[in-house]
Formats: structure tokens, sequence, C-alpha cells
């Protein structure tokens, strides 16, 4: 079948907005059973009038039927309702049968003449509401349909059976009042599905301008949810309105422990410094940036950066505060390391001078007191001098090659190498130290797991390691034990050397600057062992740590993050000792 293009409408344009119709369109629910209740309801009190009124147009089974019906529908649309039926369906067929049930009721209650045809608007309005215009219309069609169909029906039953009763059905007086009926519910379902359409449109717009008010509030939470700093909201009166989950995970609280409650009583015992600067800000107090407050959470202080600014409402009315916080924990540790190494930058030019400035003429002194030791014999006193220049003179070349080898440190070059290697290198440096002192120390060094990989600048780790137990021997007098340990923890992300003796322990009074160059408690000493430990502990991006052992001594602790390699070929340069039964080496 032709058609001009202009008249016709295609089924995709008319199919767009009947899915949005039917998409904003409210879904049935218990009110929809609660109309037809009251529907119910209200005929079943008009047929018992009607049926009071004993009129002999009224035909009293008929009516007690039709409400046998009404009801047996909406029991079974409960039904079908519990068992899924699709909505859309369920009400169609719900509608439909009011409409058959009403015209019945009509029908019996004396068609043209009955009081009952105008609650076919009840239908009509409920297929708007539900259904949509078309819907309206169709239940309005159906209505007028049997109002018509039943009156005329009717009287051309009586006429055929030729009795007079069927002409007062076709006087002007009832034609007119069912043409009127008929013309009224096409004008109700006209009016209501205008009505629903427009109500359709107003909501999809409705839709489409708070919908991206939602995006952009789900846009602003993920946002909030995602950034790696604190932040936190405050009414007036100091209740927290919001927080985010790094918030909570810098102070240490639960965001549903947080919402709605008082900040002073929320941050009390260990964030009050927080709540007084955000707390006058929510006032109206002046605006804070770029502050710093210390927190204290899990047992330990936190440094804050903090910035807290005011929330503006309507009018220009400050409503609240809000707080932006990060931890500068790691911030303050690289600015310790950036003035360790501008430090060590001052002491590596000092080292450099002292170096020209001494070494030589000390070497040309030293060499010319041992010419005259070997021409000159000297007895007693004389002897004894010219000794002790050779030998101050050979601990100051000591101290300044210890100088130059702690400020000259070579960064640290990794790589991946055998624990086992490292353990065999160790022990038999230690050895042989402690022999070269006549010493009695028994060394017991352990690899955890066996087959440990350790990522590492290895000659640095041994400088380290051999600076610790040094230091352990000398501190026993060269009488005892020492362990050595070197094992991964935190599931391999981390590398850790343990050293511990049963030497004396630790003094607490040098407990605290333990690692200070040039603190030293022992004669003779530099006091830059312990410093080139810690010094090579955070090239390797770790530290170390001083405890006194269980049942005496002291324990030194290195840890390191084991990292990546750049250049994973450096794999296939790995020397792997030999496995042994035992992976522990005793001397």
């Amino acid at each position: 079948m032709a058609s001009n293009g202009r008249g016709s409408k295609s089924p995709r344009r008319e199919a767009a907005p009947a899915a949005a119709e039917a998409v904003a369109r409210p879904l049935p629910d218990s009110r929809l059973l609660a109309w037809r209740l009251g529907f119910a309801a209200f005929l079943t009190a008009a047929t018992v009038i009607l049926l009071q009124t004993g009129s002999d147009r009224v035909a009293g089974p008929g009516l007690v039927v039709g409400l046998g019906l009404l009801y047996t529908s909406l029991a079974a649309s409960w039904a079908a309702s519990m068992a899924g039926v699709p909505q859309r369906l369920l009400v169609g067929l719900q509608l439909g049968a009011d409409v058959l049930i009403l015209g019945l009721l009509v029908h019996f209650s004396g068609g043209p003449y009955s009081a009952l045809p105008l609650v076919f608007c009840v239908p009509i309005v409920l297929a708007a509401r539900y259904l949509g215009g078309r819907g309206a219309l169709a239940v309005a069609g159906a209505a007028a349909a049997f109002t018509g169909g039943g009156h005329f029906g009717l009287a051309l039953g009586w006429l055929l059976a030729g009795r007079e009763a069927g002409a007062t059905y076709v006087v002007w007086w009832p034609v007119t009042v069912t043409s009127l009926h008929m013309a009224i519910f096409l004008a109700v379902g006209l009016v209501a599905g205008d009505l629903g359409r427009r109500t359709v449109r107003r909501k999809r717009r409705s839709e489409r301008a708070t919908r991206p008010t939602k995006g952009d509030a789900r846009e602003v939470r993920n946002i909030l949810d995602n950034i790696r700093s604190g932040v936190l909201m405050v009414d007036r009166e100091g209740r927290i309105n919001r927080i985010n989950p790094m918030g909570c995970r810098t102070l240490g609280l639960a965001e549903q422990d947080a919402l709605g409650r008082d900040l002073r009583l929320v941050t009390a015992g260990g964030l009050d410094d927080l709540a007084g600067a955000i707390l006058p800000v929510a006032a109206g107090g002046k605006r804070l940036a770029r502050s710093e407050v210390i927190v204290r959470t899990r047992g330990r202080e936190t440094p804050l950066g903090l910035n807290v600014n005011h929330v503006i409402g309507t009018g220009g009315r400050i409503e609240g505060a809000i707080a932006i916080f990060t931890d500068l924990t790691r911030e303050k540790e690289l600015s310790a390391r950036v003035r360790e190494a501008d430090r060590l930058a001052a002491v590596g030019e000092l080292a450099a001078s002292i170096a020209h400035e001494i070494r030589n003429p000390l070497a040309s002194i030293r060499g010319s007191v041992e010419i005259l030791a070997g021409d000159v014999e000297l007895e007693g006193y004389q002897a004894q001098l010219l000794d002790l220049v050779l030998k101050e003179s050979s601990r100051v070349n000591t101290i300044i090659n210890d100088f130059l080898a702690y400020s000259r440190m070579r960064p640290a070059t990794k790589r991946r190498f055998s624990g086992q290697e490292f353990r065999d290198e160790i022990t038999l440096q230690i050895r042989q130290h402690i022999a070269a002192k006549d010493g009695d120390v028994r060394v017991t060094c352990e690899v955890s797991p066996e087959n440990l990989l350790v990522v590492a600048d290895q000659g640095q780790l041994t400088q380290m390691a051999l600076n610790l137990a040094i230091n352990a021997c000398e501190a026993m007098g060269y009488v005892g034990s020492l362990r050595i340990g070197l094992n991964d923890s935190d599931a391999g992300e981390t590398c850790e050397l343990v050293v511990e003796d049963d030497g004396p322990g630790i003094d607490p009074e040098i407990h605290r600057d333990l690692f200070r160059p040039f603190k030293t408690t022992k004669t003779g000493g530099t006091g830059l062992g312990l410093s080139v430990v810690a010094h090579i502990a955070t090239a390797h991006g770790g530290n170390v740590a001083a405890e006194s052992a269980p049942g005496g001594g002291a324990l030194f602790r290195v840890r390191w993050p084991q990292g990546v390699l750049l250049d994973p070929e450096e794999d296939a340069d790995l020397v792997t000792a030999p496995a042994s039964q035992d992976h522990r080496t005793v001397f």
C-alpha cells in the first residue's frame, strides 16, 4: 500500500515516543488494587440500593452475577500479580475485565435508564494513568461500545420478541441519554489521555533535568573516594556531613561512626588539634591555607598538611567548612633524607679538604720517622716517643680514610644475587677478622628461605654486615656468640638483615644518637661505622633499627624493599651457591 510520505508517520518515529512514554509511566502497584477495591465497594452499595427500589427494569440475579464476576476478577488479578505476570499486560486485563463487568451491571440495572453508566469514567481515568493516552482511548471506546451496544441490543431483543417494552428503548429520551453517555466516555478518554501524555512529557523533562545533576553528584563522589587526600566537611555546629575513605584511613575512623556526629566528640583523644583548626573556620573564622597539625593515631604521631575553607550556601551565607588534609610522614622522611644528603655533601667537602691538606704532609712525616727509626738506635723513653709518633700518625691516617669512605660512598647499584653466596662470603670474612684478633666468637649465619634471592648492592650489603658484625665483636670483647640472619618478609616484598650478639647491650643514653656520625663510646673510634650502615640502608630505600636482644645483648635489624630490577637480563648473571642440607653455616 503506497503512501505519500507526508501524511503518514513511520513506525520507527512512533516507536520512540511510545517507548519513552512506557518508561516514564508509573508501574502499577498496590494503589491500583486499592482503586479497584473501592470501585467494587461502590458498585456493591449501588446494587443494594437498586435492589431496594424494586424497579421492574432491575434484574437482581444478573446484578449479583456481575458483582460475583467483579470480585472474582479482583482475586484473579491479585493471584496473577503474585505469579509474576508482566505488569502492563496485567493492568490491561484488569481494566478490560472491569469494563466488561460494568457493561453487564449497566445492562441488568436498566440499560439506558440505569444510574451506573457514568461509572465507566473510573476505568477510563485509570487506563490513562497506567496505560497512557492510547490505553485511555481504547477503554473509552470499549465503554461506548458496551453502552450503545447493550442499549440497542436490548431494544432489538424486546422488539423481536414482539413485546411492546422494546419500544420504550427507542424513543428520543433513552437514545439521547445513551448517545450522551457515549460522547462523555470518548471525551473523558481524550482529555485523560492528553493529560497523561502531558504528565509523561513533564516527567521526561524532569528526568532529563535531574539526570546531569545525579551524574555530577556520582562523579563528585567518585572523585572524593579516589583522591589521595583526606576530605572532611562539617556544618556550622561542627557535625560531620562527609568524610572520604582516605580521610577515614588517615584519621583511623569508620565512616558510619563519624557521619552526623559532632567533630569534637569524634576527634577527642589524639585528633583535638585537627578539630581546633576546623571548627573556627566552620563558625565563620579566617580560612587556613598550608597549615600543619599533629594528630595521634594508632599509637603514633602523624603530621598533617591542612587546608580549611568555607562552605558557601545560598545568598553567600557560610554553612560550614571543608578540610583537605594529607599525611606528611613520607614528605618529612624525604626532607630528612635531603637534609642528610646535604650534610653528607658538606662532610665530603670537608673530608676532601682534610685529605688534601693533611694526608700528604702526614705521609711525609710518617715516612721520615720510619727512616729515623731505622737509622737511629733509641732506647728507653726516646724509643717510646718514636713508637707513639708512628702509632698516632697511623691512627690519624685511619681517621682520614674513614672520613673519605663515609663521605664518598657511591650510589647503590642493585643486582639480584643468591643469599647463600652472600652467607658464604660474609662468614668467611668475619672468621678471618676474628682469627686476626685471636678471638673466640661462635658465629651462626642463617638464610631463610634457603633459595633466597636478594636485590641489593652486594658490595655495600657486605660492608654493612661487616660493620655490624665487627661492632658486635668489639662490644663482646671478641668472646661470645654472634648470629647473622638474612631472610625475606612481607611475602617477599622486603628483605631483612639481622645481626645479634650476647654482649652488654646498648646504653640507653646513646641509643638516640647511635647512628649519628662521630658519636662513639669506643676508645680510638671515629663513630662512623654505624653511620655508614644507616647511610647504606637509606640508599637502598630502607632503614635500620637497634634494640636490646632478649636475654641480653644487642640486636640490629636492617630492612629494605626488594624492588624490581630495571634490566631483567641481569638474572642471567646470577651465581647460585650449591644447595646443602642445612642452610646454616656455623664457625
